[in-house]
C-alpha cells in the first residue's frame, strides 16, 4: 500500500471534519438535493463535496470551508456535483454572497501550498474532530 502524501492525510482529516460539522445526531442533509443521510455510515454515502471541484482549485477552495459540504454519493459522483442544485443550498446556508465570496477565492487564492502546511492544516483538522467528537459523545 502507498504511503498517504501530505495532502492525502490533510484531506482526511478536513473532511472528517466537514462530514462531523454538517451531521447532527448521526444524519446529515445533503447541500444539493437535502436528502437525508446518514453519518457516520461505512458506506461513504456521505460526501465532503465540493462547490468548485477539487480538479480545478488550488488549496484556497480545496480546502475551504464553505466550498466544501456535506454532499450524498448520488449527488457528488453521479450527478457530477449537482452544481445548480448545490449553487442554490450555498445561498441557502450562507446567503446571497457566498458565491461571489468563492468566485474571488477562486481568482487570487491560485497557490500551492507546501507540505508543513497541510501538516500544520491537518493537525488542527484532528483536534477539531477529536474535540467535536468528544462534546457529541461519539
Amino acid at each position: 500500500m502507498a504511503k498517504m502524501t501530505a495532502k492525502q492525510k490533510c484531506w482526511k482529516a478536513f473532511a472528517e471534519f466537514i462530514r462531523l460539522r454538517d451531521s447532527e445526531n448521526g444524519y446529515a442533509n445533503c447541500i444539493s438535493c437535502n436528502k437525508m443521510v446518514a453519518y457516520p455510515n461505512g458506506t461513504g454515502a456521505l460526501h465532503a463535496g465540493h462547490f468548485y471541484p477539487r480538479s480545478t482549485t488550488y488549496a484556497a477552495l480545496y480546502f475551504h470551508e464553505r466550498n466544501v459540504n456535506g454532499q450524498c454519493s448520488h449527488c457528488n459522483y453521479f450527478l457530477e456535483g449537482n452544481t445548480e442544485a448545490y449553487r442554490k443550498g450555498l445561498i441557502r446556508k450562507y446567503g446571497d454572497e457566498i458565491i461571489d465570496e468563492l468566485d474571488i477565492i477562486k481568482l487570487v487564492g491560485a497557490r500551492k501550498m507546501h507540505s508543513f502546511e497541510y501538516e500544520a492544516m491537518a493537525k488542527h483538522y484532528r483536534q477539531l474532530v477529536r474535540d467535536m467528537k468528544k462534546v457529541r459523545g461519539i
